[in-house]
């Protein structure tokens, strides 16, 4: 198209609309292969220096040679395509400069050809200086400036090595010299890793606390080297309040060698940390899978479970108890799980040994009873008011002072009747004090309680002890289920019948099982088949189990 001519009123009104605007205009005249610059607006000279005094020149006339370079690829292919073009912004320019989004539009004369082009510019500067403070509040640590957790979980995909390290009795500075104190030795702290290890290389972080977080890039064979630079940053004393403090550091590294996530590598750097504080601390201990650390996962999980109720990371899944008769959801088990903070979910098979070890089972269990309360009131509405809830008692509750009183007076403080909770003890709970156990079940009974051995034919007891006991119900245990052993599991139902106790059959995975169960009469059947557990609001309402 051809540019229509104007008076000099116009064009002086146009430049001043033009110089108005904020984002940068440039118009390039276009002569065959030569592109000179022909306006530039006061936005554009602010960016990029280029002035009115040099319209004529052309980019490498007025331009380093690279940004020449790079400013005549770009035009030089709308004049080619013959089409607005638009470039992203976010790119460094070889000027040094933060390109922002550019279209680019050819003028055409009345042959096609490109004879103008007209450039518009917006300045990201500002924009990226607002994303930059929110992603400095997303992922930078408040107090020493190094990244945080959610950096490092977000952020590192697949680091080759971690070190988390772990300042030693630092709660000591804390309770001697106060939280700001302490507070300017982690500052110090990560000053000291930076001048050391502040380079691309190397993710700094600090994941709370007293505890940080180098991630080496780069796959290393000096490993040791490195683990003995970061314990050298603690060889000079720390200034506090005057004080020279000295402060030690324990260290535990994770190598990745196979798939492993940061979550894995952490879990294995905390791991090898407390491995390190085992032996002395003020050491550095690199994670071996070959290794036995039962000890170690002991140690870190009765920590953790000490704060688990605090931080809610206790949860409680249901699995159902099905009646084949009714074809209805007569019950659930309540199924204590740990998703912590640190490690993610952690299987009841590798923490709840060390609860009851610890006798952290007690305040633990009182919660599972409280909760599986709450969420029997929940679960009524949809299930009738005859529905159970199970819960599994250990003999460590059992022992515990006023274990019944606490338990009813949680359930009248939640506004549930007993008849609505059934307790499950195993036969190893009554093999060292059956006389205390019968005292208590009785007195649980007689509240209205629901009594019921778990896990039964697994145990040393002997089955007179089902005459002794005050108990209501017997759960199978899934072993014989697996087995398929009929004329055992039949033998059991008829004593059950005899001593008037219904049966609960754990572990039916297949419609085999199911039917055979159901075929034999079995009162009560509970596995994957009805359902996997899952929180209370994901359980399944009652008309939608069919006999498949």
């Amino acid at each position: 198209m051809t540019i229509p001519a104007t008076t000099t009123l116009d064009l002086k009104l146009l430049q001043m609309m033009l110089d108005d605007i904020e984002d940068s205009i440039y118009i390039m005249k276009v002569t065959g292969a030569e592109i000179t610059y022909y306006y530039v607006n006061n936005a554009a000279t602010k960016f990029s220096g280029i002035t009115m005094d040099q319209m004529g020149t052309t980019f490498f006339e007025s331009n380093s040679s690279q940004m020449a370079n790079y400013l005549y690829n770009k035009y030089a292919r709308v004049v080619d395509e013959r089409r607005p073009i638009r470039y992203e912004d976010g790119v460094i320019l070889p000027n040094g400069n933060l390109s922002g989004e550019s279209i680019l539009t050819p003028i055409l004369d009345e042959h096609g050809n490109a004879s103008f082009i007209f450039s518009v510019t917006r300045d990201i500067t500002e924009r990226k200086q607002h994303e930059n403070i929110l992603y400095n509040y997303a992922y930078q640590d408040d107090l020493s400036n190094l990244f945080n957790r959610r950096y490092l979980l977000e952020h590192v995909v697949e680091p080759p090595t971690i070190y988390l390290m772990d300042l030693d009795n630092f709660k000591n500075i804390n309770d001697t010299f106060g939280h700001q104190a302490g507070d300017s030795v982690l500052v110090e702290v990560a000053c000291r890793l930076i001048e050391v290890f502040g380079d691309s290389r190397y993710s700094l972080i600090r994941l709370g606390g007293d505890e940080f977080v180098v991630v080496d890039s780069v796959p290393s064979t000096h490993i040791e080297e490195t683990a003995e630079q970061l314990s050298g940053l603690f060889h000079e004393p720390f200034r506090v309040d005057e004080h020279a403090v000295k402060v030690s550091v324990s260290i535990g590294i994770a190598e990745r060698k196979h798939d492993e996530t940061i979550q894995d590598l952490l879990k294995q750097a905390d791991i090898a940390l407390y491995t390190a504080k085992g032996t002395g601390r003020k050491r550095y201990h690199l994670y071996e899978a070959s290794s036995k650390y039962d000890h170690v996962e002991n140690f870190i999980h009765e920590l953790g479970l000490s704060q688990a109720m605090d931080k809610d990371e206790l949860q409680l899944h249901y699995q159902l108890i099905y009646n084949p008769a009714s074809a209805r959801a007569i019950g659930a088990e309540a199924l204590l799980r740990w998703h912590c903070e640190k490690v993610g979910y952690i299987q009841p098979a590798d923490f709840i040994p060390v609860a009851e070890k610890t006798g952290l089972i007690v305040p633990i269990g009182y919660w599972v009873i409280r909760q599986a309360c709450k969420d029997w009131l929940q679960l009524k509405d949809i299930y009738g008011p005859l529905f159970k809830i199970s819960v599994n008692i250990s003999r460590i509750q059992l022992n515990e002072l006023n274990f019944v009183d606490q338990v009813l007076q949680i359930l009248q403080e939640e506004g549930v009747d007993p008849i609505a909770m059934e307790l499950e003890i195993t036969e190893s709970t009554t093999l060292h004090s059956l006389q205390e156990v019968q005292l208590i079940l009785s007195k649980l009974r007689n509240a209205g309680f629901t009594i019921a051995l778990d896990d039964f034919g697994t145990g040393y007891s002997s089955l007179s002890m089902l005459t002794q006991l005050p108990i209501d119900k017997l759960k199978i245990d899934r072993i014989f289920i697996s087995d398929g052993n009929v004329p055992l599991i039949a033998a059991i139902l008829a004593m059950a019948k005899a001593l008037n106790l219904l049966v609960v059959a754990e572990g039916i995975e297949t419609c085999d099982h199911f039917h055979m169960l159901a075929d034999m009469q079995c009162w009560g059947i509970q596995g994957y088949y009805i359902n996997k557990p899952v929180p209370y609001t994901e359980l399944p309402a009652h008309h939608a189990f069919i006999t498949r």
